[in-house]
């Protein structure tokens, strides 16, 4: 982390990785895909019966983004690239949040655990690997099928001073995978001029790492992206795809149709019940507010941002401050309580119990590996609020007896 420029990071590390089941593993990546599935029918189903204009309007989103969207992407589920965060409780695992976008964070966090047990000389542990080198491999083949010169990880200035890692990482797999191939760090300030025209921009990938509302030129730099021909891996629809408003919508009885059995069966098992904030229910909402987390339906929010858990507020400033921001851009979703375990975290003199939150990397409908955030405190587990990182590894139950008996010092 210290390599790669995060402070924040660095100072926020488990001690340690953790070990994950793979049966468990391979279940909850089966039920990500069915949420996912059904969250990609509801964007045929309202791309088919309503303009797009309406669509953004829906999702809160500026009219001014159609032009910068992908829409094709919208409606491919194995498009997706993303983290789904996962709240493990006593009652099973529910997910909480669909963070669907290419350049989520905490896919560093592999490469510290990997060398953790590598230094140690501990067995192979993990059956799934780096995700930054699978999201490399999958730009590899579209540069080798397209015949492209060079790779851009995009940045903005105002996303790259908020203190998460530099794409060092990244950048290294894919010069790995493809000697010869120019690979840039870059942002819209220090982007050659000359890789805007035509004849270039059709050379160029470009991953884009900040999200709409951290672009400060009122776009100027990106109308010449999208004109240059620049085969860009996602345009502003992740931010879409990433509202909050989706864990309401995939409750409601009007899409359910849409679904497969398997689909509704995840949705009920594993997708805490949500509903959209309306003046009719507004007081129902809170006297129940100590069961429910109410979020703000803002598609780009992440990092805990518009979240409140209903039962740290009294029922007289909550809703001031729903109101606020009006009633209709809040969702309620089930509070789900997270399970803890006892981890040393950076600081910490011995084990503590932290509540944790799994992060499941998903590349084109492929589970591959937990990021693990955890917090002693606060019920929104993020890094912003005090959390901490690690990585859990998928191992079989073979392989986690043969690294605790290596551990142990025991013989085979």
């Amino acid at each position: 982390m210290r390599w790669l420029g995060s402070p924040k990071y660095e100072k926020s590390l488990f001690e340690h990785p953790l070990l994950f089941n793979e049966a468990e593993f391979n279940e909850l990546g089966r039920v990500s895909n069915a949420l996912l599935s059904a969250q990609v029918k509801i964007i045929r189903h309202l791309l088919k019966t309503q303009s797009r204009e309406r669509v953004l309007d829906q999702f809160r989103m500026p009219r001014r983004l159609a032009a910068f969207i992908n829409w094709d992407n919208l409606q491919r589920g194995d498009a997706t690239i993303g983290r789904m965060d996962i709240v493990p409780t006593r009652d099973g695992y529910f997910f909480c949040e669909f963070n669907i976008f290419p350049g989520v964070g905490g896919g560093e966090g592999y490469a510290g655990a990997n060398a953790y047990f590598e230094s140690f000389g501990y067995p192979r542990v993990g059956l799934t690997g780096c995700p930054l080198q699978q999201l490399a491999a999958l730009y590899t083949a579209e540069c080798q099928k397209r015949g492209l010169r060079r790779v851009v990880i995009l940045d903005s200035t105002a996303h790259s001073q908020l203190g998460f890692p530099r794409q060092e990482l990244l950048k290294r797999h894919l010069q790995e995978a493809n000697p010869g191939l120019e690979v840039e760090l870059l942002d819209e300030v220090r982007y050659p001029k000359e890789w805007l025209t035509r004849g270039e921009g059709e050379k160029t990938l470009v991953h884009r790492m900040f999200t709409y509302d951290e672009v400060t030129d009122d776009f100027a730099f990106c109308e010449k992206l999208w004109a240059s021909g620049a085969v860009l891996t996602n345009g502003f629809e992740p931010e879409l795809r990433m509202s909050k408003r989706f864990l309401a919508m995939l409750w409601e009885p009007g899409y359910q149709a849409l679904f497969s059995d398997d689909e509704v069966a995840a949705i009920r098992a594993h997708l805490p019940h949500a509903f959209s904030l309306s003046e009719e229910n507004i007081a129902s909402a809170l006297r129940n507010k100590d069961e429910l987390v109410f979020k703000w339906d803002a598609g780009a929010s992440y990092g805990g941002s518009g979240v409140m858990m209903g039962v740290d507020w009294p029922a007289e400033t909550l809703e001031r401050k729903l109101r606020e921001s009006g009633v209709d851009r809040w969702i309620c979703q089930r509070l789900v309580e997270a399970e803890t375990v006892a981890l040393r975290a950076t600081h910490d003199t011995e084990p503590v119990d932290y509540k944790l939150v799994l992060g499941l990397f998903s590349y084109g409908s492929k589970p591959n590996g937990f990021l693990v955030r955890g917090s002693r405190t606060s019920k929104v587990v993020n890094i912003a609020s005090g959390g901490k990182l690690g990585w859990a590894f998928v191992v079989s139950e073979e392989g986690r007896r043969a690294l605790v008996r290596q551990a142990r010092g025991q013989k085979a």
